[in-house]
Order: structure tokens, then sequence, then C-alpha cells
């Protein structure tokens, strides 16, 4: 059989010694700036290019998430929340030491503004496909350098929103995207910034919604340093400071009828309570006087008077892996709510005495433990309130 030969028609001919002679005259036009191209070829590769979402350190709502949203039946004005544990929640169970409660993070960023309205922050990082690292970078040492390559949560954040969710409704009233082309001019100054625990805050100069971001303790020469904090209006995050008085969410200080954390736990235990899944802070920010936390699996037993304030909470006695939060505003005082771990008029007991390591004092009732922190001497500890009108509340986010 022959071979049969190829024929190029004489058309074919033309357009490839046209493509050929164009490629060597496109060398010959470029080969002066071969060193420019690949210059900027290797700038392109220096760079992050993204390619999707970096689901691991984003942060998305949790709205969908809640099984439960019921009202206390009593006549203090909280709010009980019922959700599957997050990877932050279960760590901070499994040590409590470690203080995490007190990230936002762990409170999902959200904060109660009202009876019957919450305020989530959601975050968005892109996920880096290629870094390229210049010759003597060092991570978390070369300020440059991460200004430069965008490493950590300011320079690779795309997306900060806002929602609001009304529990009467049961939905999302509000949803806002706070990344403004303001803030990306100047979000180098997030760059150290601690992602969780971005929180929500009231300028009490301006008067008006602030977004607070703390600086990681690594970037900082003390923790008094002041924390990234700008405010919000209708066209996102602005350029002006907030200059408020700057609080933590969670909080240690003394507040006026209610017992420090450790000795509320102290106080717990006393009356036989298992404590492992239970967290209580005081509310400095946002509506709440104190926010409680407790593993579902932890939840005290069916006659507790709980059940009374929260009747729907009942049937999740014992499930693992949710936790139930309490966003308690009215309560009188630690007493009362130690008494919702009790059976119905049970009341709480001291026994004899709960030491107080602080001041090296057994106190057998709520006003020897007042009257032994205001008159401890070198220890003494003002009790501290905080005014309504310094708090979030629900007219802020009307960006008016």
């Amino acid at each position: 059989m022959k071979k049969q030969k190829l024929k190029i028609s004489t058309q074919s001919k033309v357009v490839i010694i046209t493509i050929v002679l164009a490629v060597i005259l496109l060398c010959n036009v470029l080969a002066p700036h071969k060193e420019y191209i690949a210059g900027q070829i290797l700038f392109a590769k220096d760079k992050l290019i993204y390619v999707k979402t970096d689901e691991e350190h984003s942060f998305k709502p949790t709205w969908n998430k809640m099984e439960l949203v019921e009202k206390s039946a009593t006549s203090d004005d909280s709010v009980c929340i019922v959700s599957d544990m997050t990877k932050e929640q279960k760590n901070v169970f499994k040590n409590q030491k470690g203080k995490r409660e007190n990230d936002m993070l762990f409170y999902e960023h959200m904060q109660r503004i009202s009876s019957n309205k919450f305020a989530q922050i959601s975050y968005t990082y892109k996920k880096p496909f290629v870094f390229a690292k210049p010759e003597g970078y060092e991570k978390e040492k070369d300020i440059e350098a991460c200004d430069d390559y965008a490493e950590n949560f300011g320079g690779r954040l795309t997306s900060i929103k806002l929602q609001i969710y009304d529990t009467d409704k049961k939905k999302v009233v509000s949803d806002k995207e706070l990344m403004s082309d303001k803030f990306k001019e100047e979000r180098y100054a997030m760059l150290y910034g601690f992602a969780g625990r971005i929180e929500l805050s009231k300028s009490l100069k301006r008067n008006k919604l602030s977004i607070r971001i703390p600086f990681r303790a690594e970037y900082v020469a003390d923790d008094k340093t002041n924390p990234f904090e700008r405010t919000i209006g209708e066209k996102g995050i602005t350029d002006n400071m907030a200059y408020s008085v700057y609080r933590n969410c969670c909080s240690v200080e003394t507040r006026k009828n209610w017992m420090d954390s450790d000795t509320f736990i102290k106080l717990l235990k006393k009356n036989e309570i298992d404590t492992n899944g239970v967290i209580y802070v005081y509310n400095d920010v946002d509506y709440n006087d104190v926010n409680l936390m407790i593993k579902t699996e932890c939840l005290p037993k069916e006659d507790a008077y709980l059940y009374k304030v929260y009747p729907k909470l009942k049937k999740y006695i014992g499930k693992k892996g949710k936790i139930a939060k309490f966003y308690l505003k009215g309560l009188q005082n630690s007493d009362e709510l130690a008494s919702y771990f009790l059976p119905e008029g049970q009341k709480v007991s001291y026994g004899d005495g709960i030491e107080i390591e602080l001041y090296s004092n057994n106190v057998k009732s709520l006003e020897e433990y007042f009257d032994s922190i205001t008159h401890g001497g070198k220890f003494r500890n003002e009790i501290t309130e905080i005014a309504d009108n310094e708090r979030l509340s629900a007219d802020l986010f009307d960006f008016k």
C-alpha cells in the first residue's frame, strides 16, 4: 500500500509562514524587555493567587443551626438558645483553664441588641493557591513581609457581614456587607488583628455602632494596646475612629449583686451541681447582664427550676454534642441564678462556707461575699455597674 503524501494548500502555507514570521517579529520586539517581562511574571508568582474560600478560617452565620430559641417564662427578659457545639466550644469545655471562653468566636460572634434581636458578625478569608515567600522571610516576625505577603487576618479578609436575627419572626431581618472602600484602604492596620475576638460595641463619643478587633498578643508590647476600632455607617466600616471605652464583652470585674465566675462555680459545687459543662461570665458590652453556657449533657436534673423558666429545654437533658446558651437580663442576683439548678422552692446552700481565694475568707451568704470583697484591705475591689446607655442597642443598627 502506497503512503499518501500530506498535501498542504497554498492558503495554509501562507498562514503558517505568517504565524512563524509574526512569532519571530514578536520575539525581536520583546527581546530588549525580556528582563522586565520575566520580572512581572515573578512578581505575579510572589503574590497571593486566590482560588477559593478558606473554610477553616472563615466564619459563617449560624442562625440555621439553632434548634431552640426560647424566651424565659418568668418576668425577666432572658433567652435560651440551643444549637450544636462548635469546635471552639468543644475545645473550651475540654480545658476550661485556657480562658478561651472570652473569645467572641466561642460565642459565635453573636450579641444580643434588644429583647428580641441578635446581631452576628461573619467573615470570609480567601485561601492562597500560590504563596512565594521572599528570601529571609520569617513567619510572624518580619512585619514588612507580613504587610506585603498578607499571610494573616487583615490581608486575606475579603468580606465582613453583619446580620440581625429577630427571635419573634425567627428569621434574618437585615444582612449588610461592611467591607467598604475606606476599610479596604486601611486594612493593613488589621494584619495583626485577632479574628476570634471581633465584636460590636457602642462608640460613646460618636453614639454610633463600632466594630472592634483586638491585636494578637505577639504583635503588641502589652495588653493595654488599643484595638483596631472603627464606626459603622450606611456604607459599611468607615475611617472614623470609634473613641469608645475599651471593655471586653465578657468581663471578670465585680458586679453589683453578682458573684465572680470562680465563686459562682464553687457555689454550684456546694449544692452538688455538675459544673464541668458550665461557663458563667459578666457581659459588659451588649443587652445582657450575664451570659451562661451549659453543655446539654450537663443540664441539671428534671426537677430543676430551670425547666419552669424554659419548659422546652427539658427535652435536651442528657443529649451530647449540643450547648444551651442563656442570655440573661433582669435577674436579681447570682443566688437567683444558682436556684435555677435546684428543685423549685429549694434554697441555695452555702454549707460551711465558700472560700474566696483572693481574700482568704469563707462566706456563708451573698451579703458576706460582697462585704468581704469591698472591705478586703489592699485587695479592695470596686463594684462596677455598666449603664444601659453605654451598651449595644437596636437603634444603633438603623445607620441613620
